[in-house]
């Protein structure tokens, strides 16, 4: 008994710290961002950029136009007009979707106080339907809603969070929708080594 407490504590450390810095990146990052419904200065179909991680075992396309930044293990994609921001990460190696759900919920609760949940269901995550919840709470004196979805393979959890203010671009609320589509799930594989 006390070894199953032991090592429950051991694993709400470690998610803990997964979430605290998914947490600080989303922090780090939420900016204050104009309204209105922009539309992109470029015509036609917009060029693609593959993310592909193997080792964590998933994937998703993403338009060029928007910025792509990793810290550490989360990818965060940003639209061109700042609206929008989008979390990629893999916080457990193991099939955790009640605990990261908890940790993120508790941390984008604090982060964003006042903060409340508006909505727990399901959304589109690649062709899944996953767990989420939406929070709405502020930021710097301003309204913020983020969308999150966990998900579990047998290997790992993986976590995609969309932050946005209050009225993010419509245009580029829909490439983030179609961005959440590509997402795609595989056995995770190691990265072989390069030669010395």
């Amino acid at each position: 008994m006390v070894g199953r407490i032991t090592s429950a504590l051991n694993t709400r450390r470690r998610l803990g710290g997964a979430v605290l810095l998914f947490a600080g990146i989303v922090v780090a990052v939420v900016v204050l961002w104009p309204g209105g419904d922009a539309t992109p200065k470029k015509t036609g179909k917009l060029p693609i950029r593959i993310v592909s991680v193997p080792q964590r075992g998933w994937g998703f396309a993403h338009p060029t136009s928007w910025v792509r930044n990793v810290s550490r293990d989360v990818i965060r994609l940003r639209s061109p007009d700042g609206s929008i921001s989008m979390f990629f990460s893999s916080p457990a190696a193991r099939p955790a979707v009640e605990a990261v759900t908890a940790g993120v919920k508790q941390t984008l609760l604090k982060q964003f106080a006042p903060a409340k949940i508006v909505h727990e269901g399901s959304e589109p995550l690649g062709k899944l339907s996953v767990p989420s919840f939406e929070l709405r709470g502020k930021a710097k004196g301003k309204v913020v809603r983020a969308l999150e979805m966990v998900y579990a393979t047998p290997y790992r959890t993986y976590a995609v969070t969309v932050v946005t203010g209050e009225h993010p671009s419509g245009v580029y609320f829909r490439e983030a929708r179609a961005i959440i589509g590509t997402v795609r799930f595989t056995k995770p594989r190691p990265v072989a080594a390069k030669p010395k």
